[in-house]
């Protein structure tokens, strides 16, 4: 198929790859520009720096951002490295800032909160600092890089052959409608309630889990970790992995078994386990149509929630095929992979999970205290022993899930820490509906 572009002189730029003036990306900025919206290159109103490579990782420290924390609009704080590298300012994080990953999955654009102020960036991100905030707000950047305009300049600028990237003079091709300073204030407001909202949530999380722990009577790392160990033939089962052995995960069972009734997760909850349709099913933002569903993979559980800006998309035809029937309530729980994530799916959400990922749907007890306990070190650890490596890709059956051991504690913490839940997925919902409300305004004040 032969596409054929016409470019006006004024429009030809410091490129001059046939690709990077396709009809599909000059056509929207012509019509802004007809509309008498402001456009500005990017370039003129922002200083990007690179972040720096570090691989000595420890368990605390520094939050260190790679390419894979990277998701629209904030950091995955679930799944940050820490480093105690000595860095140049440059390279640590100020509120304001906007991160955009540079490779990898190049383009996808989160705002620094200030859970992240002062982390280090790896080399594979770019950190944007924006000269005038008076002409170009970074909130507004952020929405407007992750609306369909703004991720096909994204999309339009990155190079590459096996492996596609952005540099920082393609970065300043990026063309930015310049909307109002009333409407930019008014953005502002929306994504600092949503930011605040996400805060409150997650702090609730934690307290919900610090309640967990402490009614357990048990500190995570007290109970005696050997490196050395053996087992009888008496002791054995199915599973011959050394890692099922290991002292610390079954001496910290055991002493939970001694101070609580158990149940076995199978016998409280149906658990299911997502689809594969198909790489060739794909799409992404930039491609996709209103109708598409967005498909969540194992790196789209984010901060205890489902990311309803992932990857990729499928049709609503195989939406409808696949008839998943995810409910409110549901607990989504990864199982390969990076194994132990989870998110409560909410009225907010709408999706696909993938094979990667079960589905958790309770029968009895609530699915909040069942969240606590997969997220405190009493379900990590199970799900950790039960890991077996399946060809390179670690995985973890959903039966050998469902033999997970739950603690019921007393029934009053039960509720406490059910509450606190709720509640921080009930502020999540809202802030998702905050960001999806702004994306949609921003997408009416540049509508072509």
């Amino acid at each position: 198929m032969v596409s054929i572009s016409k470019v006006y002189f004024e429009e030809i730029e410091d490129r001059l790859d046939s690709r990077f003036y396709q009809e599909s990306y000059l056509e929207p900025i012509r019509k802004l520009k007809k509309k008498g919206i402001p456009i500005i290159n990017l370039g003129e109103v922002i200083k990007p720096t690179n972040g720096v490579e570090i691989r000595q990782y420890t368990k605390s420290g520094t939050p260190y951002i790679r390419v894979s924390d990277m998701k629209s609009f904030l950091v995955n704080l679930n799944s940050v490295k820490y480093v105690n590298s000595q860095v140049p300012d440059k390279v640590k994080l100020k509120k304001g800032d906007v991160l955009v990953s540079r490779s990898g999955n190049p383009g996808v654009t989160s705002l620094v909160s200030e859970e992240i102020i002062n982390s280090i960036i790896s080399s594979h991100v770019i950190r944007i600092e924006i000269k005038d905030k008076e002409r170009l707000d970074p909130n507004y950047l952020v929405l407007y890089l992750n609306t369909w305009l703004g991720k096909s300049q994204i999309d339009r600028i990155t190079n590459g052959c096996l492996v596609m990237e952005i540099n920082h003079p393609s970065l300043g091709l990026v063309k930015v409608p310049i909307i109002s300073k009333t409407d930019q204030i008014k953005i502002k407001k929306i994504l600092e309630q949503a930011q605040k909202k996400n805060t409150d949530a997650i702090k609730k999380i934690e307290e919900a889990k610090k309640i967990f722990i402490k009614e357990l009577g048990i500190k995570e790392g007290k109970i005696k970790e050997d490196k050395f160990y053996k087992v009888f033939s008496n002791e054995l089962n199915d599973i011959l992995t050394p890692r099922y052995y290991y002292p610390l995960y079954i001496n910290t069972i055991k002493e939970i078994e001694k101070k609580f009734k158990i149940v076995k997760l199978h016998e409280i909850a149906e658990i299911t386990r997502g689809d594969e349709p198909g790489s060739e099913s794909y799409k992404n933002f930039v491609s996709k149509e209103d109708s598409d569903v967005p498909f969540i993979r194992t790196s789209d559980l984010v901060n205890y929630e489902i990311d309803n800006y992932p990857d990729f998309y499928l049709p609503k035809k195989t939406s409808n095929l696949l008839n998943q029937d995810l409910k409110e309530e549901d607990i989504l729980f990864t199982k390969d992979g990076k194994i132990g994530l989870s998110a409560i799916f909410t009225q907010a959400d709408s999706c696909l999970i993938a094979s990667g990922l079960a589905k958790i749907r309770l029968k009895k007890y609530s699915p909040y205290y069942i969240f606590i306990v997969l997220n405190t070190f009493c379900g990590l650890y199970q799900a950790k022993q039960n890991i077996v490596i399946a060809a390179t890709l670690p995985h973890l059956n959903p039966e050998r899930l469902g033999e997970m051991k739950i603690p019921l504690i007393a029934e009053e913490k039960q509720k406490e820490i059910s509450k606190l839940v709720r509640d921080a997925y009930i502020l999540k919902s809202e802030k998702k509906r905050l960001i999806k409300g702004a994306i949609e305004k921003v997408e009416k004040l540049i509508k072509v």
